[in-house]
């Protein structure tokens, strides 16, 4: 089992939810964010939790999802990507789920 997940801005829900029912993902949870740019190239852990400046509001989508049912997903992201000429890309990525109850 993986956990996927999708992260972009809350402009391209639509097309990001769009994406995960073409790929035979039907069941997923959505969280609405607030990424914050500190204009510094290091990490400031002084400052984790990030200012108001900057901040874009993003959205993330996410399933838990049998191993190699991603690709398709992966697919569309990668091509709403390529098509679109966007300052903010989607960022698409997984994580190995080793245990659950």
């Amino acid at each position: 089992m993986k956990l996927i997940i999708v992260l972009g801005m809350v402009e391209h829900e639509k097309e990001i939810a769009k994406m995960f029912k073409n790929s035979n993902i039907p069941i997923y949870s959505k969280v609405d964010i607030e990424g914050v740019k500190s204009g510094q190239k290091q990490v400031d852990l002084s400052n984790w939790f990030g200012s108001d400046q900057d901040a874009d509001l993003s959205i993330m989508f996410f399933a838990f999802i049998a191993n190699g049912n991603a690709d398709a997903l992966y697919q569309k992201v990668a091509e709403f990507n390529e098509n679109e000429d966007r300052v903010a890309p989607l960022h698409a990525f997984q994580l190995p789920v080793e245990k659950f109850v």
